[in-house]
């Protein structure tokens, strides 16, 4: 008896922290509708990128040269075929995947990434918000090709 609570626990609690990666939760409490003082309606923000960004930090580097985590280094993601990062061991799917990393394919993935590419090994829900997407894929952008 003493195993199953044990057990319904530790899925309580997993489940609870893989919901922290994202899905439509913002990511600190009240900030869904907080915009920096620069931002312009309709148009990405990167502090708000920034800050979203928090959510993939625990499983994604941005720096060249840095890291793979439990998903890939994404430094210089955009304009490279999914699945091609050296050193990172990506599922089937995504290695035969056609998917090159555009803004859009990285807005599109984002927004659902097992409707994206069924079959993916990415624990992540999605970001429901198409401006958060937007800010998110901004700051990405212009964390993931700086220096190049």
């Amino acid at each position: 008896m003493f195993r199953p609570v044990v057990f319904g626990l530790f899925l309580f609690v997993s489940v609870g922290t893989l919901m922290g990666c994202g899905g439509d939760q913002p990511s600190t409490p009240g900030d869904a509708s907080v915009a920096t003082a620069d931002a312009v309606p309709g148009q990405p923000d990167l502090e708000r990128g920034k800050t979203l960004y928090f959510q993939c930090r625990a499983c994604h580097s941005l720096e060249a040269g840095g890291p793979h985590k439990v998903g890939p280094n994404l430094h210089g993601i955009f304009g490279r075929k999914a699945g091609l990062a050296a050193g990172f061991a990506y599922s089937e799917v995504m290695k035969s995947s056609d998917v090159v990393w555009t803004e859009q394919a990285m807005d599109d993935w984002l927004a659902r990434p097992s409707q994206f590419m069924p079959g993916n090994r990415m624990v992540f829900v999605g970001i429901k918000d198409a401006q958060d997407r937007a800010s998110l894929v901004a700051y990405l952008l212009q964390e993931t090709t700086a220096g190049e």
